[in-house]
């Protein structure tokens, strides 16, 4: 009689415990897009995540292989919003990792396009 008293309130006590955690999938909402270059570009490749956590959206994306850009600002577009310009390094890449309210919402199907100032396109990809 005992144990079985014993073993009925390890079985709540894990029931609480459960119910009490809130799963991590739960609080954060991933996307990721694999960057392909533009016909201008052939070589670029690149990727991009896109994540909520806590109610806090963040932006990271990178493009590489961008040689003949080096030296060169290249901007970073979510569905036509622009969210940061970085400069090309002498080793062909370029990086952001940004956070905050200012970044658009992105589900699957959104757009990254990353562009040179004048508006030409250096490499694009879709969110899944």
């Amino acid at each position: 009689m005992r144990i079985r008293s014993t073993i009925k309130i390890v079985g709540v006590l894990a029931a609480i415990a459960l119910v009490a955690v809130p799963t991590a999938s739960a609080a954060t909402d991933v996307h990721r897009a694999t960057l392909n270059g533009s016909n201008a570009f052939p070589a670029v490749s690149g990727k991009a995540k896109f994540s909520v956590d806590d109610g806090v959206k963040q932006l990271e994306a990178q493009i590489e292989d961008a040689n003949a850009l080096a030296g060169t600002r290249v901007r970073f577009l979510v569905n036509g919003t622009l969210v940061k310009a970085a400069t090309v390094s002498p080793l062909g890449t370029a990086r952001i990792n940004v956070s905050g309210a200012t970044i658009p919402t992105v589900s699957a199907g959104s757009t990254i396009r990353v562009r040179r100032p004048s508006g030409a396109l250096v490499a694009s990809g879709v969110f899944s």
